[in-house]
């Protein structure tokens, strides 16, 4: 799990931005954007107030719990490829971004979209809502940070 999980967010990413790169230096209003998760903030690992946050039960094995490793660190790894691409690209006039599009009511995890909302997941919607405004520039003063709703995302 552990190795497609860092394939899908990080490896094939860096593969296919590398890929579209040259197309991406003949475009009028070029832009990279990212997709990221609010469970790749080293940060706020220690708010406790989260669900994804807090320690099971004393004694081992851990039986069923949350089981998110391998994706938060692929994320808190994409975050780290985000910033690269941004420094790499530092002088040209490709924009980098990342978005952080808030915990959505999708069927990633298994758990199911109206579970999901009963544990305060939002629409899925609104993510699409905050990454068009990304791709049509609304947040390009955040460039080189991730982009949440309303702020920016602590690393």
């Amino acid at each position: 799990m552990w190795n497609k999980t860092w394939n899908v967010n990080v490896t094939s990413t860096w593969l296919v931005t590398q890929a579209f790169m040259p197309l991406l230096f003949k475009s009028e209003s070029p832009r990279v954007i990212f997709i990221t998760s609010g469970t790749s903030s080293v940060a706020e690992t220690e708010n406790e107030g989260l669900m994804v946050n807090k320690s099971p039960d004393a004694g081992w094995p851990k039986g069923k719990i949350f089981q998110v490793p391998a994706y938060r660190s692929a994320k808190t790894g994409l975050n780290m490829m985000y910033r690269e691409f941004y420094r790499i690209l530092g002088n040209d006039k490709i924009k980098v971004l990342t978005v952080s599009p808030g915990w959505l009511a999708t069927d990633l995890g298994g758990v199911g979209k109206e579970k999901m909302k009963q544990m305060g997941a939002i629409e899925p919607e609104k993510g699409g809502e905050l990454v068009a405004s990304v791709v049509h520039g609304d947040r390009d003063g955040d460039e080189g940070k991730v982009v949440r709703a309303d702020d920016t995302q602590p690393w």
